[in-house]
C-alpha cells in the first residue's frame, strides 16, 4: 500500500511541475520579465527531476528526450532573462539612463526576444505532452524506498560538492556553480517532503532556499556587472562613461552585500 501511495504522490509531484511549465509556456510569448523568470524556474526544477529518473537506470530514454526538447527554450530564455534583469536593475538604480545606453538595451532585448519566440515556435508541444504521458508510466515502476535512498544519496553528494567549492573558492568563481547545485538540492528536498513530511527536512529546505535566494540576488548583479562592461567597450561619450562608472560603483556595492550575505549562509550551514 505504501509503495502504491508513494508512486501516486511521485506522479502528482511531477505532474504539478509539468503543469506549471505548460501554463507559463502558454503566456511566455508576451515576453514579460516575470513570465520568463517563472518559465526558467520551472525548467530548472524539471531538469533536476528528469536527471533523477536517468539516475534510476530505467530501460527508457524518455527523460533524455524531454531534457533535449527543453534545451533550446531554456537557453534562449536565459539569454533573454540576462537583458531583462540588466535593464530592470539599471532602471531601479536611481540613475538617469542616457539614450545611448537605452538604445543598446532595447536593441539587445528585441534581438533576444525574437530568438526566444523562434524557439517557442519550434517547440513541439504535442510531442512534449506525449512524452510526459510516457514518463508517468515509468514513474509507476519506481520503488519508493529505493528512490528515497537514492535521493538522499544525491543530496549528500551535492552538498559535499557545495562545501568543497565554497571552501576552496577564491572570490566569486564558484558562487554560480554552488547556486545551481543548491537548486538541484531544493528540488529533491521538495520531492522527499511530498513522499514523507518531516520537520527537520523542512528546516533544511528553508536554509537551502534562503541561501539560494541570496546567491540568486548576487547573480543578478553579477549579470549586470558583465553587461556594464560590455557597454563600456561600446560607448565612449564622456557623459555616458560617467553614468556607466556610477552604475558600476552602485552595482558593485549591492553585489558585495549579497555576496557577504550568501557567504554567511554557506559558512554557517554548509
Amino acid at each position: 500500500m505504501e509503495s502504491k501511495e508513494g508512486s501516486t504522490s511521485l506522479s502528482l509531484f511531477y505532474k504539478e511541475k509539468f503543469d506549471s511549465f505548460l501554463r507559463n509556456l502558454s503566456v511566455a510569448e508576451q515576453i514579460k520579465e516575470e513570465d520568463i523568470h517563472k518559465l526558467r524556474v520551472d525548467i530548472k526544477y524539471i531538469r533536476s527531476l528528469l536527471l533523477l529518473i536517468e539516475e534510476l537506470n530505467f530501460d527508457s530514454d524518455i527523460a533524455a528526450k524531454l531534457l533535449k526538447q527543453l534545451k533550446s527554450i531554456f537557453n534562449s530564455a536565459g539569454k533573454l532573462r540576462v537583458i531583462q534583469v540588466s535593464k530592470s536593475l539599471m532602471l531601479k538604480g536611481g540613475v538617469e539612463i542616457p539614450a545611448e545606453i537605452m538604445l543598446i538595451l532595447n536593441r539587445e532585448l528585441n534581438s533576444k526576444a525574437d530568438n526566444f519566440k523562434t524557439s517557442l515556435t519550434e517547440f513541439d508541444l504535442l510531442k512534449f505532452k506525449q512524452r510526459i504521458t510516457s514518463l508517468y508510466s515509468v514513474l509507476n515502476k519506481v520503488n519508493i524506498s529505493e528512490l528515497k535512498i537514492k535521493v538522499d544519496s544525491i543530496i549528500h553528494d551535492e552538498l559535499e560538492i557545495v562545501n568543497r567549492l565554497f571552501n576552496s573558492s577564491k572570490g566569486e568563481e564558484y558562487h554560480h556553480q554552488i547556486r545551481k547545485l543548491l537548486k538541484v538540492v531544493k528540488a529533491l528536498e521538495q520531492l522527499l517532503l511530498v513522499l514523507h513530511d518531516d520537520e527537520k527536512r523542512r528546516q533544511a529546505l528553508d536554509i537551502v532556499n534562503a541561501t539560494e535566494t541570496s546567491l540568486g540576488n548576487w547573480h543578478n548583479y553579477k549579470v549586470l556587472d558583465n553587461f556594464l562592461m560590455k557597454l563600456d567597450q561600446e560607448l565612449s561619450q564622456t557623459g555616458v562613461t560617467r553614468v556607466l562608472r556610477n552604475l558600476k560603483n552602485q552595482n558593485n556595492k549591492f553585489k558585495q552585500e549579497f555576496k557577504i550575505e550568501s557567504d554567511k549562509y554557506l559558512r554557517n550551514h554548509f
